[in-house]
């Protein structure tokens, strides 16, 4: 498995039976509404032990007085806060130094990132994939009316307070990937959130309290606590650090699925994958004793695994590997595929539809 041989786990080991604070933030671009298929939405999370964040806050310190430098030089105005949307622009040189110093100081306090991406096109095919379940072994060729069908529904669904349902159904999967990482360590979290109003804030926490509840009633996978403490939503970004690196996080994350159509192509298919369905390559889960199918696996291109692994300036990413949560990125496919890019195996695993 990825977790057991990443470049990161040395470092989570450190810090066994701890409790993390995990800082999570999102960016999007034309995603609301599904109308534009080339929209997208990413979420990333920096987590931290909690007895570490006012070191970090303290190693950081000098470089933070450098961006504001860099910055007022640049614009000639003094920054609120650390911006990936104004990060980008400074000096490649400048943008580099900053990563590698963030990446030490998380190193050196027990700190991990993750990333999560969907395309507008991916999250609307995944419900195409869905309503097909149980009928077909494929998305039809021409399946154009499915897919109106299912923005459609994902319209009427996600409606209420602000978009709090459709962004709640698109931090599940980081919460699950974070719950099942820090578990493995035996250690809980608390999870801070960039406010947006109170209402939908609220709701946000409710639905995720009850989610992460859930987790529990299948023990053989999230044992019998999900380690999760709860959600903090009432700490402005310009307030917090760690909100702003994590905003730092998902631009890199956002930027690299942008930049890379790869990801989201590579070895993607229309056929379902199923438990009955048979690829050349299949991942499975052992549950007290029994094998289930997990998904489907199929090689990393050459090309694919050189962004990621080796550090290079046209992928920032890529300068996060030695503290990705458990060595992988995630991301919904154009096809609709919940797919992780297994890094330290050179897999691509495609998930059960």
């Amino acid at each position: 498995m990825p977790l057991e041989i990443c470049p990161g786990r040395q470092i989570w080991e450190r810090y066994r039976n701890h409790e993390y604070l995990v800082f999570v933030d999102e960016s999007f671009y034309r995603f609301f509404g599904f109308v534009a298929a080339d929209g997208n939405f990413c979420h990333a999370a920096l987590g931290i032990p909690i007895d570490n964040y006012a070191q970090l806050q303290v190693m950081l310190d000098p470089l933070v007085q450098a961006y504001n430098r860099r910055v007022h030089q640049q614009i000639g105005q003094n920054p609120e806060e650390i911006k990936f949307s104004i990060l980008r622009n400074l000096p490649l040189a400048f943008r580099l130094r900053f990563t590698r110093e963030i990446l030490r100081c998380l190193i050196e306090t027990g700190g991990f990132v993750a990333g999560f991406f969907s395309s507008t096109r991916g999250i609307v095919m995944e419900r195409v994939r869905t309503n097909l379940l149980d009928h077909v072994d494929a998305v039809p060729d021409d399946h154009g009316a499915l897919y109106e069908a299912a923005r459609a529904e994902l319209l009427a669904q996600f409606q209420g307070i602000g978009q709090s349902g459709l962004i709640t159904h698109l931090l599940r999967t980081p919460f699950s990937a974070i719950s099942a990482l820090l578990r493995s360590f035996d250690c809980t979290f608390l999870v801070r959130y960039d406010p947006r109003q109170g209402s939908e804030d609220q709701a946000i926490r409710d639905a995720l309290a009850e989610y992460m509840g859930l987790l529990v009633r299948v023990p053989e996978l999230f044992g019998d606590d999900t380690g999760y403490r709860g959600m903090e939503i009432n700490i402005r970004s310009h307030d917090d650090l760690g909100l702003q690196l994590a905003d730092i996080v998902a631009g890199e994350v956002r930027e690299f699925f942008r930049d890379n159509p790869e990801p989201l192509i590579e070895n993607s298919t229309m056929m379902l994958i199923t438990p009955e369905s048979d690829e050349p390559l299949q991942k499975f889960i052992e549950i007290n004793g029994i094998t289930f199918k997990n998904g489907a696996l199929s090689p990393m291109s050459s090309g694919l695994a050189r962004k990621l692994v080796r550090r290079n300036s046209g992928n920032i990413i890529s300068y996060y590997y030695p503290i990705l949560s458990a060595g992988m990125l995630t991301c919904i496919t154009d096809t609709g595929q919940y797919r992780d890019l297994e890094i330290p195996t050179r897999l691509i695993s495609d998930l059960l539809d």
